[in-house]
């Protein structure tokens, strides 16, 4: 077995092969190039997957990556070695958000993008946290909320627990939206009041907490399902704000339905509200300080696969887990 330290020179690694659904992805070997200076080299310990990634391989997204790509974008493991010139030793524990190519047993990442993780938080939280953290840090910056009511749609999500969390740590009156038993997970992350979507009227819900007012401000990961519903929670000048598309994309916009309400309607984009890659350490490292002191900001993780089984453990994110799922090189 490779010491902890020990230098490998290949790795095995999943690549998304041409549009289509998981069974484009497979995994193959290729040769690790020589660290440049800035990187290092990380034994891939757990890898995380989101939804985004789902929507890029199709093809049809509006972000759009040449093929074949590297998959995933998220993950933690051990630092093996470091480039010239940088400090970050081997042994430290680390993760890390953005990073293409984070379904495979090693990664060359640039050494300014890995967060070193707590002690308290073993390396399956950390995968499950970094773009959680990255999303949710930066659509707190969306609009102004202290002392106001604000919506949360996929509230039990890993970016919904960490984005209630966040948010209920500035003083927002956060309201969850979630289903079944993971409505105890939403309220124990920072929520004042829990919907449980699958048996309550979510509009006729929030109108009774704010007696009649509406919220300041949605967030809404789920998309065209959602939408009509979202513009009725809102009280006057609120802003809904679409940041995911999972039922489908949003209906485009008749500016006059906004009138009565004088509302607001943005679709996110993280590259505008965070102002690049410099940023993106700091708000991870927010997000795992806010998980010790909240460890409900921590998703459950649904579904374990090794690499080998890439393409079952996307099948499994494209079935609306309860939960993160997880690829374990």
């Amino acid at each position: 077995m490779m010491s902890p330290t020990e230098r490998p020179t290949h790795r095995k690694v999943a690549r998304a092969l041409r549009a289509g659904g998981p069974e484009v992805v497979e995994v193959s070997i290729e040769e690790l190039p020589e660290l440049k200076p800035g990187e290092a080299l990380i034994r891939v310990e757990a890898a995380g997957l989101n939804h985004a990634e789902t929507l890029i391989r199709s093809g049809n997204y509006v972000v759009r990556l040449p093929f074949p790509f590297a998959t995933g974008g998220e993950g933690a493991g051990t630092v093996i070695a470091s480039g010239s010139g940088e400090t970050i030793t081997a042994g430290t524990r680390v993760c890390w958000g953005a990073v293409l190519g984070s379904c495979s047993d090693y990664l060359i990442a640039p050494a300014s993008m890995l967060v070193p993780v707590p002690g308290e938080l073993c390396f399956q939280d950390a995968a499950s946290l970094a773009v959680a953290s990255l999303t949710a840090g930066g659509l707190a910056r969306v609009w102004p909320l202290q002392g106001k009511t604000a919506v949360v749609w996929g509230a039990a999500g890993a970016v919904g627990r960490m984005l209630v969390a966040i948010l209920a740590e500035r003083g927002v009156s956060v309201i969850g939206v979630a289903s079944g038993d993971r409505v105890k997970g939403v309220r124990d992350a920072g929520a004042v009041h829990v919907i449980n979507r699958a048996s309550d009227d979510v509009a006729a819900s929030v109108r009774s907490f704010t007696s009649g007012a509406g919220a300041a401000a949605v967030f809404d990961p789920i998309g065209v399902a959602t939408f009509e519903t979202s513009l009725q929670l809102l009280g006057h000048r609120g802003c809904l704000i679409s940041y995911g598309e999972l039922s489908g994309a949003a209906p485009e916009i008749d500016l006059h339905r906004l009138f009565a309400g004088s509302l607001f309607v943005t679709k996110y984009n993280g590259s505008r509200w965070v102002a690049g890659f410099h940023e993106f350490a700091g708000l991870i490292a927010d997000g795992l300080a806010v998980a010790r002191r909240h460890p409900a900001a921590i998703s459950e993780v649904a579904a374990r696969f090794p690499l080998d089984q890439v393409a079952d453990a996307y099948r499994a994110l494209e079935s609306n887990p309860a939960g993160k799922i997880l690829v374990l090189p």
